[in-house]
């Protein structure tokens, strides 16, 4: 596909300071020693940087070591000072959270004198156990990115954009795990654990993403962690303004192709303008920095309603501004504020733009969002140092869904085929949904310098992470829906019909309000720096977890406790500071997943129950058709005739706090990783580096249901007469601690980035990998969901009805094997600057499987097995059947180039001011490389469903008769 976007860019920048310190820290430390290698003590040792307000000064100890902590990231320049020694200055760059190594030498002072030496590229790819890539801002503004914090993870080794909807798997994680931050605060969303957009693109500074080798100090992830650094200001004035235009009409449409799902795409031509701007500076100088920036965009994007093809416009209008204060008692003692809120509305979004096909079942939200954070650090005593934070992340739906309660406008009715029409899936005046978190952090960290056995950076911190939602989950505005109803299409116009026999009533009540989640995690986590040699350090560290999960009905779901150790080693076989050799053995525990835990709560979630209808079909005869309102009501008259809730149900319904339930306490699902490689920096200009990684993910949540769960009885006060009493087979969600399912990862990543001065720089990463198992765990329509839910890759559930072709071990459907990204900046001619951005991706497998819950070829499981005694019995629908290998066939891969051109334009304005004039245009996808991809969907359902533009192989459509597997 090619896409073709131009952006306009006019910047105002006053002064040209860049911004400057954020509460995500790093630390440089070392030791000093003479040409002999003796350790000089008494060495004043000092560092000064754009992002710090005032300067920082230590002393080495009798030792010759040295640290300087709790650091805003940025460019240092370091002095070492001592009477009789040369004087020397050292450019570092350092990255969040990065504890940077160096070791210097001092000669003597022969004349007064001092060595200046030259900064270094990618500090942060070398000397460091933990695998991590940083991108400053400026570098992504200048390549056709979209500066977001996942144009950064695409530029990253070990990161895959295939988990559902695209969302980002890292070293073979479910994309869900992965901890996203911005200053040092989690924006992972409660329910499907992505990241909120918290960020204005041009208050960013810089973005890390770490994958591997991870710190004990961090928790709550099995993926990596991101963190993002905003600005705060600085000692000088300085602003920004951008214009960013774009236009759906300056891309290129799909080709069409024949059975393309694509084919009906469309174009909008309407010109969208995104306005930000940044302006930062000193209220007193090196004292209290303020920093201030807003993105405003109202995006419209043309859609057309499936069947009945009306077009009609979507929008989204977001309003985003920031504010931060940063306020230095002295160059040790550092508070910080910030807070950041959303404004965003959307207007006619809808369910799903693939099964909805007329205006009603469009709908109208609102959806406010803030974050708080306010931060302190404090050098206390030369030795000892302490951080605190606290933060508070507040998000509200507001009209997500129908604006209808009635029966005639609040039912939401649903085709065979699983098309949409009549009203809004959920309700959208019911109530509120609130998807919050709130954080306290503290860390206490202490240097130790001992004579024979090195240096110590002992950290010792606590964190206390709370998880909130409150939610009712109404399923229409009516709490009704008519399924297996056809529509008849007349021009534009839908025909609603009912068949006698067929159509369904599906009644979702909620009898229990939810009281809100409250999901806490409390973490108690030591680390220990260790340098012990200027050829050896290790980063020792172990984290203890504590869930403490209350569901919205009040019920304890989880007590569990969980160790994390982290062990990483990095040697320096030359003792220059030019090689690395790194080991690392680390676990990684999860945060408790709200969406799981809280899904057997009567509390907000709402029954299911289902009636037939068997009275007169309904405007089945063309000359006999009645209003679509008269029709509902007709249906309606029926079944409250009828007895309503008191008729048989049609199938077991789903009954919230009778089955499923959690009994005990659900574990948070954890890897093991282990990782080797080896970096060499070149110069001051260049750095290489390759890194292994294997990863092992275990605990993973499952239904179990079998002969030992027993049964479950539905003696609910507040149960229907038609399901009062009822039996029903006892369904557990826990944690797989017997190691049927398996998800492992094994990868080799690559990187390198190198700056030829001013004329041009380059680099890139390369990951080869494979990620294989028996568990995918996540989908497009629900995001993280248990093993067997849904009838995906269900070992313990009903285990008498499955086998291996339920849950066949195979490369699974985040599986990208080879995945590189290369980026070259060149400036021919002063001011402009040319990048080229070329992206390589192989393609994810996917299978032959019923994985839409549908019965293939009518085959059912319950006749080929003796029954051992279940109430009910799975069928083919909740049975996820396998007839290939689970990675059977493969998507094409992609090859993508984007050109982007930028010129700037400094305007003399004197007094020391400079003011810059840029514009840059951007082409993406430059050579129409189109391709067939999974562009990070679920694998394909071979006889229908998501098939994600790839022509599925013809042996793959035959019939399949059922394998001899019940003998």
């Amino acid at each position: 596909m090619r896409v073709k976007v131009l952006l306009a860019v006019v910047c105002l920048i006053l002064p040209v300071a860049h911004a400057a310190a954020q509460s995500t820290t790093g630390t440089i430390s070392g030791q000093v020693s003479d040409s002999q290698g003796l350790a000089l003590p008494g060495v004043t040792v000092t560092a000064t940087s754009p992002n710090l307000q005032g300067v920082r000064e230590t002393v080495t100890s009798e030792n010759g070591d040295f640290i300087l902590p709790l650091l805003p990231s940025g460019t240092y320049q370091l002095v070492f000072d001592l009477a009789g020694f040369q004087r020397q200055e050292r450019a570092v760059s350092l990255a969040p959270t990065q504890v940077l190594p160096l070791q210097i030498q001092l000669g003597v002072a022969a004349l007064s004198e001092t060595i200046q030496v030259v900064g270094r590229t990618a500090d942060v790819l070398t000397q460091t156990s933990q695998i991590a890539t940083n991108f400053n801002q400026d570098l992504m503004s200048t390549l056709p990115t979209q500066r977001d914090y996942r144009a950064v993870m695409l530029m990253a080794p070990a990161v895959h954009p295939t988990g559902p909807s695209g969302n980002f798997s890292v070293a073979g994680s479910m994309s869900f795990e992965n901890l996203y931050m911005v200053n040092g605060v989690s924006l992972n969303e409660n329910l499907r654990g992505q990241a909120q957009d918290l960020v204005i693109e041009d208050a960013l500074q810089e973005t890390t993403v770490a994958t591997a080798g991870i710190s004990a100090e961090f928790g709550r992830f099995g993926g990596g962690v991101v963190n993002m650094v905003t600005k705060s200001g600085g000692n000088q004035f300085s602003g920004t303004f951008r214009e960013t235009l774009a236009n759906d009409d300056w891309r290129a449409l799909v080709p069409k192709r024949e059975n393309d799902p694509f084919a009906n795409d469309t174009k909008l031509d309407d010109v969208v303008p995104t306005h930000e701007y940044t302006v930062g500076g000193p209220v007193i100088r090196d004292r209290v920095w303020f920093f201030t920036a807003g993105r405003l965009q109202t995006n419209a994007l043309n859609r057309q309603l499936v069947i009945t093809n009306i077009p009609y416009v979507f929008t989204d209008k977001s309003k985003r501004f920031e504010g931060k204060v940063t306020y230095s008692l002295d160059s040790n003692h550092r508070v910080q504020g910030a807070f950041t809120k959303i404004n965003r509305d959307e207007t006619n979004g809808t369910f799903s733009t693939a099964t909805s096909m007329d205006l009603a079942s469009l709908y109208n939200r609102s959806l406010p969002e803030d974050l708080f954070t306010l931060n302190y650090t404090g050098v206390i005593t030369p030795n000892f140092f302490l951080e605190g934070r606290y933060s508070q992340r507040q998000l509200t739906f507001v009209g997500s869904g129908s604006i209808y309660t009635d029966l005639i406008q609040g039912t939401l009715l649903i085709d065979p085929a699983g098309r949409r029409y009549n009203a809004p899936t959920f309700c959208g005046v019911c109530t509120d949904e609130e998807r919050d978190n709130q954080d306290i952090f503290v860390k206490g960290s202490y240097f130790l310098s001992t004579t024979g056995s090195g240096s110590h950076n002992l950290v010792v911190g606590f964190d206390s992470f709370k998880d909130v939602r409150l939610a009712n989950n109404y399923q229409s505005g009516s709490n009704y829906r008519l399924t297996n109803a056809p529509a008849v299409l007349n021009g534009t116009d839908l025909i609603y019909t009912f068949v006698s026999g067929t159509t369904r009533f599906q009644w979702n009540p909620i009898f229990v309000e939810s009281q809100g989640t409250d999901f806490r995690t409390n973490s108690v986590f030591v680390n220990d720096n260790w340098t012990i040699s200027d050829r050896l350090t290790a980063n020792l560290g172990l984290r203890w977890d504590h869930n403490d999960g209350v569901d919205g009905n009040g019920m304890q779901v989880s007590t569990s406790n969980a160790f994390s150790p982290r062990l990483g080693v990095v040697w320096d076989p030359t003792g220059q500071q030019r090689w690395s050799v790194t080991a690392n053995v680390a676990k990684y525990v999860a945060g408790l997943l709200n969406s799981i835990a809280d899904q057997t709560s009567p509390a907000g979630n709402s029954d299911t129950y289902e009636f037939l209808y068997t009275g007169p079909s309904i405007n089945t005869n063309p000359a006999n058709r009645i209003s679509n309102a008269a029709a509902i009501q007709q249906m309606f008259d029926w079944f409250n005739a009828n007895g309503g809730a008191s008729l048989p149900t049609a199938g077991a319904p789903t009954v919230r706090g009778v089955s499923p339930q959690v009994q005990g306490s659900l574990d948070s699902p954890h890897v093991w990783e282990y990782a080797s490689g080896v970096s060499r920096q070149f110069g001051s200009r260049g750095a290489v580096r390759a890194d292994f990684v294997y990863r092992d993910y275990g605990g993973f949540y499952v239904w179990r249901t079998d002969m030992t769960t027993g049964r479950a009885v539905d003696n609910r006060p507040f149960a229907p007469s038609s399901v009062a009493g009822r039996p029903y087979d006892l369904t557990l969600v826990e944690n797989d601690d017997e190691g049927l399912l398996s998800r492992q990862y094994t990868g080799l990543s690559l990187q390198a980035q190198y700056r030829g001065g001013t004329r041009y720089d380059f680099g890139g990463n390369y990951t080869i990998s494979r990620a294989w198992g028996n568990v995918e765990g996540e989908t497009v329509p629900n995001g993280p969901i248990s093993s067997g839910s849904n009838g995906r890759d269900a070992v313990l559930h009903y285990p008498e009805y499955r086998g291996e072709w339920n849950y066949p071990e195979g490369d699974l459907s985040i599986d990208q094997r080879h995945r590189a990204r290369l980026w070259l900046n060149v400036t021919p001619i002063t001011g402009l600057t040319l990048s080229v951005l070329q992206a390589l991706e192989s393609g994810v497998p996917y299978s032959g499987s019923n994985q839409n819950g549908a019965l293939v070829n009518g085959i059912d499981a319950r006749p080929y097995v003796t029954n051992p005694g279940y109430v009910t019995p799975p069928d083919g629908a909740n049975n996820q059947y396998f007839f290939t290998a689970r990675d059977a066939f493969r998507m094409e891969g992609q090859k993508r180039t984007d050109f982007a051109a930028m010129y700037t334009y400094g305007l003399p304005t004197g007094g020391g001011r400079r003011v810059d004039l840029y514009i840059q245009g951007q082409l993406i996808n430059l050579f129409n490389q189109f391709q067939l991809c999974g562009c990070g969907g679920s694998a394909a359902f071979a006889l229908g469903g998501n098939v994600q533009n790839q022509n599925i192989d013809s042996a793959v459509r035959t019939n399949v008769t059922h394998p001899a597997l019940y003998q």
